[in-house]
Protein backbone atom coordinates (compact mmCIF):
# COMPACT_ATOMS: atom_id res chain seq x y z
CA UNK A 1 0.00 0.00 0.00
CA UNK A 2 1.79 3.13 -1.76
CA UNK A 3 2.33 5.65 1.84
CA UNK A 4 0.83 9.19 2.13
CA UNK A 5 2.84 12.46 1.90
CA UNK A 6 3.03 12.79 5.70
CA UNK A 7 4.07 9.58 6.18
CA UNK A 8 7.12 10.02 3.59
CA UNK A 9 7.93 13.14 5.46
CA UNK A 10 7.48 11.64 8.85
CA UNK A 11 9.73 8.87 8.04
CA UNK A 12 12.62 11.15 6.47
CA UNK A 13 12.48 12.98 9.58
CA UNK A 14 12.95 9.68 11.57
CA UNK A 15 16.06 8.43 9.84
CA UNK A 16 17.62 12.62 9.75
CA UNK A 17 17.05 12.10 13.43
CA UNK A 18 18.61 8.54 13.94
CA UNK A 19 21.67 9.77 11.50
CA UNK A 20 22.47 12.74 13.75
CA UNK A 21 21.90 10.52 16.92
CA UNK A 22 24.81 8.67 15.66
CA UNK A 23 26.99 11.19 14.21
CA UNK A 24 26.37 12.68 18.21
CA UNK A 25 27.51 8.86 19.14
CA UNK A 26 30.71 8.75 17.11
CA UNK A 27 31.82 12.17 18.10
CA UNK A 28 31.52 11.28 21.79
CA UNK A 29 33.20 7.93 20.93
CA UNK A 30 36.24 9.96 19.78
CA UNK A 31 35.96 12.57 22.14
CA UNK A 32 36.50 9.78 25.35
CA UNK A 33 39.14 7.84 23.22
CA UNK A 34 41.27 11.27 22.69
CA UNK A 35 41.13 12.02 26.22
CA UNK A 36 42.05 8.30 27.48
CA UNK A 37 44.91 8.26 29.35
CA UNK A 38 47.25 5.14 28.66
CA UNK A 39 50.78 5.38 30.26
CA UNK A 40 54.50 4.06 29.52
CA UNK A 41 56.79 3.39 31.61
CA UNK A 42 60.40 2.36 30.13
CA UNK A 43 62.96 1.87 31.95
CA UNK A 44 66.87 0.92 30.49
CA UNK A 45 68.86 -1.99 31.51
CA UNK A 46 72.37 -3.32 30.64
CA UNK A 47 72.97 -6.67 30.83
CA UNK A 48 76.94 -6.43 31.09
CA UNK A 49 78.46 -10.34 30.57
CA UNK A 50 81.34 -10.55 32.34
CA UNK A 51 83.78 -13.10 33.00
CA UNK A 52 85.55 -13.72 36.36
CA UNK A 53 89.32 -12.60 36.80
CA UNK A 54 91.12 -16.21 36.47
CA UNK A 55 94.97 -16.72 36.68
CA UNK A 56 97.18 -19.89 36.12
CA UNK A 57 100.69 -20.70 35.57
CA UNK A 58 101.71 -22.83 33.22
CA UNK A 59 104.98 -25.34 33.48
CA UNK A 60 107.65 -22.55 32.39
CA UNK A 61 108.42 -19.64 34.68
CA UNK A 62 106.84 -15.96 33.78
CA UNK A 63 103.56 -17.65 32.06
CA UNK A 64 100.63 -16.30 33.28
CA UNK A 65 96.83 -16.53 32.24
CA UNK A 66 93.81 -13.82 33.17
CA UNK A 67 90.65 -13.94 31.95
CA UNK A 68 89.35 -10.49 29.99
CA UNK A 69 85.95 -9.00 31.24
CA UNK A 70 83.25 -7.72 29.16
CA UNK A 71 81.17 -4.41 30.26
CA UNK A 72 78.39 -2.23 29.15
CA UNK A 73 77.38 0.95 30.53
CA UNK A 74 74.23 3.37 29.23
CA UNK A 75 74.39 7.19 30.41
CA UNK A 76 70.90 7.29 31.76
CA UNK A 77 72.25 6.66 35.32
CA UNK A 78 69.78 4.85 36.85
CA UNK A 79 66.53 7.07 35.30
CA UNK A 80 63.75 5.77 33.35
CA UNK A 81 64.02 6.46 29.47
CA UNK A 82 60.44 7.27 29.01
CA UNK A 83 57.31 7.98 31.31
CA UNK A 84 54.55 8.72 29.79
CA UNK A 85 51.12 9.29 31.16
CA UNK A 86 49.06 10.80 28.65
CA UNK A 87 49.80 9.39 25.61
CA UNK A 88 47.43 9.29 22.23
CA UNK A 89 47.59 8.53 18.61
CA UNK A 90 49.18 11.34 16.86
CA UNK A 91 51.45 12.68 19.63
CA UNK A 92 54.72 10.45 19.40
CA UNK A 93 57.38 10.89 21.60
CA UNK A 94 61.35 10.56 21.19
CA UNK A 95 64.13 9.51 23.52
CA UNK A 96 67.89 8.58 22.95
CA UNK A 97 70.84 7.47 25.27
CA UNK A 98 74.16 5.91 24.89
CA UNK A 99 75.86 2.90 25.59
CA UNK A 100 79.65 2.47 26.27
CA UNK A 101 81.39 -0.43 25.95
CA UNK A 102 84.31 -0.77 28.66
CA UNK A 103 85.47 -4.15 28.51
CA UNK A 104 89.07 -5.63 27.88
CA UNK A 105 88.08 -8.22 25.06
CA UNK A 106 87.83 -6.92 21.34
CA UNK A 107 86.01 -7.23 19.56
CA UNK A 108 82.33 -7.64 20.60
CA UNK A 109 78.82 -7.86 18.90
CA UNK A 110 76.44 -5.25 20.70
CA UNK A 111 72.89 -6.41 20.69
CA UNK A 112 69.83 -4.80 21.69
CA UNK A 113 66.55 -6.78 23.08
CA UNK A 114 63.28 -6.19 25.33
CA UNK A 115 61.06 -7.07 27.89
CA UNK A 116 57.91 -5.67 28.66
CA UNK A 117 54.43 -6.17 30.81
CA UNK A 118 50.99 -4.99 30.41
CA UNK A 119 48.58 -4.93 27.02
CA UNK A 120 50.05 -1.49 26.01
CA UNK A 121 52.21 -3.13 24.48
CA UNK A 122 50.59 -4.47 21.60
CA UNK A 123 49.05 -1.28 20.62
CA UNK A 124 52.37 0.56 20.60
CA UNK A 125 54.73 1.29 18.27
CA UNK A 126 58.40 1.81 18.48
CA UNK A 127 60.96 2.72 16.06
CA UNK A 128 65.11 2.51 16.94
CA UNK A 129 67.53 3.76 15.03
CA UNK A 130 71.52 3.59 16.11
CA UNK A 131 73.83 6.10 15.75
CA UNK A 132 76.01 8.37 17.32
CA UNK A 133 76.32 12.20 18.62
CA UNK A 134 73.36 11.64 21.22
CA UNK A 135 72.73 10.99 25.01
CA UNK A 136 70.52 10.44 27.56
CA UNK A 137 67.20 13.39 27.58
CA UNK A 138 68.48 14.70 24.06
CA UNK A 139 68.57 13.92 20.84
CA UNK A 140 70.48 16.80 19.47
CA UNK A 141 73.45 16.30 17.25
CA UNK A 142 72.25 12.80 16.40
CA UNK A 143 73.60 11.04 13.06
CA UNK A 144 71.83 7.93 12.20
CA UNK A 145 74.08 4.82 11.11
CA UNK A 146 70.64 2.34 10.99
CA UNK A 147 67.63 1.10 11.63
CA UNK A 148 67.66 -1.63 14.63
CA UNK A 149 63.62 -2.60 14.55
CA UNK A 150 60.61 -0.91 13.69
CA UNK A 151 57.70 -2.09 14.79
CA UNK A 152 54.87 -2.90 18.00
CA UNK A 153 56.95 -3.06 21.52
CA UNK A 154 54.83 -6.65 22.29
CA UNK A 155 56.93 -7.81 19.22
CA UNK A 156 60.24 -6.93 20.00
CA UNK A 157 60.26 -8.36 23.81
CA UNK A 158 58.54 -11.53 22.20
CA UNK A 159 61.27 -11.54 19.51
CA UNK A 160 65.65 -12.59 19.80
CA UNK A 161 67.74 -9.98 20.36
CA UNK A 162 69.08 -7.89 17.83
CA UNK A 163 72.57 -7.60 16.60
CA UNK A 164 72.98 -3.80 15.94
CA UNK A 165 76.82 -3.18 15.55
CA UNK A 166 80.45 -4.66 16.22
CA UNK A 167 82.86 -2.79 18.56
CA UNK A 168 86.91 -2.93 18.21
CA UNK A 169 87.78 -0.24 20.69
CA UNK A 170 87.23 -0.16 24.81
CA UNK A 171 85.53 2.81 25.02
CA UNK A 172 83.30 2.96 21.97
CA UNK A 173 79.92 3.85 22.27
CA UNK A 174 76.54 4.38 20.69
CA UNK A 175 73.91 6.37 20.43
CA UNK A 176 70.08 4.64 20.36
CA UNK A 177 67.12 7.18 19.24
CA UNK A 178 63.91 5.50 19.90
CA UNK A 179 60.21 6.85 18.85
CA UNK A 180 57.04 5.85 20.37
CA UNK A 181 53.81 6.33 18.80
CA UNK A 182 50.76 5.26 20.37
CA UNK A 183 48.18 3.07 17.60
CA UNK A 184 44.96 4.34 16.77
CA UNK A 185 42.63 1.79 18.10
CA UNK A 186 40.11 2.31 20.86
CA UNK A 187 41.53 -1.10 22.07
CA UNK A 188 44.61 0.99 23.92
CA UNK A 189 42.22 2.85 25.76
CA UNK A 190 42.99 2.65 29.49
CA UNK A 191 45.74 0.59 29.23
CA UNK A 192 49.70 0.48 30.95
CA UNK A 193 52.99 -1.26 29.91
CA UNK A 194 56.51 -1.19 31.73
CA UNK A 195 59.38 -1.47 29.11
CA UNK A 196 62.95 -2.87 29.49
CA UNK A 197 65.25 -2.28 27.05
CA UNK A 198 68.56 -4.83 27.24
CA UNK A 199 72.09 -4.68 25.89
CA UNK A 200 74.02 -7.49 25.75
CA UNK A 201 77.72 -7.49 24.75
CA UNK A 202 79.39 -10.92 23.03
CA UNK A 203 83.05 -11.58 21.86
CA UNK A 204 82.63 -11.16 18.02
Amino acid sequence: MAQSLEELVLDDEAAADHRQSLRRLDRSAARAFAAAISSLIIATLVISHSTGALEAEGTVAGNSFEVGTISLVDDDQGRSLVNLTDMAPGRPSESCIAVTYEGSILPVDISLGATTTGELANYLVVAIEWGDGAGYESCEGFERGGTVYAGTMADLAGGDLITVATLRNQGDDISFRFRFELLDDERAVGLASSVDFVWEALPS
